[in-house]
């Protein structure tokens, strides 16, 4: 047993000896408590893994020293021959990290199947949602990464990790934003317009002063009737159908379409007008603007983001 704030009251803590013990003898799963030392013992036997992922291994270095990391049940495996199977970023996270962890570990695996370990498809932001029950959950899921991401703040932020966790519990928060994406859903747009930076848009217009008139503005977006050439909403969508500087499909693109998105909202909510001329998004060089914010839009934190 072990007595360290956060660690499973059941976890065993064991020396070297002792998990050698059980690697050469022992067939079956045991919960143990990992810290620096014991880690760096078992990495031992990681003689013949995949190439380190950095990033992935970045980013449970922050769960650990966040202390966000949860042993989720999915096992450490060291093969009855002595060798990591299955493991090695999780371990080397709590190298890195200097933390005190407890996983499950399952030994007297044959080496042989390593090949079949952890091939499944990782379970997205879009399945989890879907698992707790959220009608087009795929779609909700790449909404409420963006508004993170927008709450950290862009551009910068738009390369940053956002774990499956983060989108759960702002989802938890933000669950109004089910139905903004299923009003948006609701309308017909050409194509190049709907994307996930209209369904934050919207998200973030809906909790706005201006919201009673994000209906007359969608509808705009979608059939361009009964607007002139001056209207932002009409101004938005000529721009998105004509396609933006940016490729699309980029991390660029997803930024300036978000970036033009909030501009047109800003504009139509305050019932201003702007020549075509000007109505665009400029991240750097001459005329460089910062990344904008739709005006009055309050949008509660979450456990983690403040």
């Amino acid at each position: 047993m072990d007595g360290a704030a956060g660690i499973n009251p059941h976890a065993e803590r064991i020396t070297p000896d002792e998990f050698r013990r059980l690697v050469a003898e022992f067939y079956g799963t045991l919960t143990l408590v990992f810290d620096k030392l014991f880690a760096e013992e078992v990495l031992k036997l990681n003689t013949g893994n995949r190439r380190v992922n950095q990033r992935k291994l970045a980013q449970l270095v922050d769960q650990m020293r966040s202390g966000e990391f949860e042993n989720t049940g999915e096992p450490i495996i060291v093969s009855a021959e002595g060798v990591l199977n299955n493991g090695q970023h999780r371990l080397l996270a709590v190298v890195e990290a200097d933390a005190v962890a407890d996983m499950d570990v399952r030994f007297g695996i044959p080496r042989r199947v390593f090949s079949k370990t952890d091939t499944g498809a990782a379970r997205s932001g879009g399945d989890v949602l879907t698992i707790k029950g959220v009608p087009q959950g795929g779609p909700v899921a790449s909404a409420v990464r963006l508004l993170i991401l927008y709450r950290r703040g862009l551009p910068d932020s738009i390369r940053e990790f956002v774990s499956n966790d983060e989108v759960g519990r702002a989802y938890d928060r933000w669950k109004d934003i089910a139905e903004v994406v299923a009003a948006v859903n609701g309308y017909a747009y050409p194509r190049g317009i709907r994307s996930t930076p209209l369904y934050a848009t919207a998200y973030l217009a809906s909790r706005s002063p201006g919201k009673a008139t994000l209906k007359d503005w969608l509808y705009t977006l979608a059939t361009g009737l009964n607007a002139s050439k001056d209207n932002p909403a009409w101004q938005l969508r000529e721009r998105l159908m004509r396609g933006i500087e940016a490729p699309i499909g980029t991390r660029e693109g997803l930024v300036e379409r978000f970036a033009l998105m909030i501009k047109s909202w800003n504009l139509y909510a305050s019932g201003e007008t702007v020549p075509m001329r000007e109505f665009r998004w400029r991240p750097t060089g001459k005329g460089a603007e910062p990344f904008p914010t739709v005006t009055g839009a309050r949008l509660p934190g979450y456990e983690g983001l403040g």
